[in-house]
């Protein structure tokens, strides 16, 4: 049997979804506890009793929550969910029984993902395939499953974006193959967490913050990188993005 650890930061923007999707978990045999961080302190209303809320003294951002969940998770198998996905019934165990230890991490598939707007019935699960990629795609990080002792900890000065770069790059970098899932469709509401201008000042920090950990400091100057379905070219430390097909990046 594979246990899993379900981490999910919050701001509980719509608690609707959030239940529904803590529900939707606790019906999943393999799913042994649900860990929300509850960044919005208001407290968590929702029955379950594989949940576990912790409430930080103040927002701790994605990125942080994530370290923190991992931290705190007990099981081998770790999933980190966005709080605005509607997924398909026991959907974590069908990716969980499909990973072996060198697998790197496990991400969705873009050409997968439906816009919502509205909480509809869960998709169906059959027929999931793991699809290797040398690349993140936009929305490969709403959902990223891993075996724990696989994960490295995301630099505390990165607060909301490039977590799941880290993630995808820490492993790739460590010779593990990272993967989507395809062939099922995964509901998503989009924009809760990342609303405000405040919220995209963040932006822009830490992509700078990214940059220093991730790459040599001639290549913050000048570097070539290989993008999903697309490259990204900085000359003179000013950036150049081109994309072969709509990227939503």
């Amino acid at each position: 049997m594979t246990n899993i650890s379900v981490i999910i930061p919050t701001l509980q923007k719509n608690t609707d979804l959030l239940f529904n999707l803590i529900k939707n978990l606790e019906k999943d045999e393999n799913v042994k506890e649900i860990i929300v961080i509850d960044n919005s302190l208001k407290g968590i209303t929702c029955k379950c009793d594989k949940l576990k809320v912790i409430t930080p003294k103040e927002n701790l951002f994605v990125n942080p929550s994530w370290n923190l969940g991992v931290k705190e998770a007990k099981y081998e198998i770790v999933a980190l969910l966005n709080d605005d996905i509607i997924i398909p019934k026991d959907f974590c165990s069908t990716v969980a029984h499909k990973m072996t230890p060198n697998i790197g991490a496990i991400g969705a598939n873009v050409d997968f993902v439906e816009t919502i707007r509205e909480i509809i019935p869960a998709p169906n699960a059959n027929n999931l395939v793991l699809s290797e990629t040398e690349y993140r795609n936009p929305y490969w990080g709403i959902m990223i499953f891993f075996n724990k002792k696989n994960y490295k900890k995301i630099p505390e000065d990165m607060k909301i974006f490039y977590g799941d770069d880290w993630i995808f790059e820490t492993n790739k970098k460590a010779g593990r193959k990272n993967y989507y899932i395809s062939n099922v469709k995964i509901y998503h509401w989009g924009s809760l967490s990342v609303s405000t201008v405040n919220d995209c000042i963040y932006i822009k920090q830490d992509k700078k913050r990214y940059r220093h950990h991730t790459l040599k400091w001639y290549n913050r100057l000048f570097n070539f990188e290989k993008l999903f379905r697309g490259f990204r070219i900085i000359f003179l430390g000013i950036e150049f993005t081109y994309h072969t097909q709509k990227s939503f990046e």
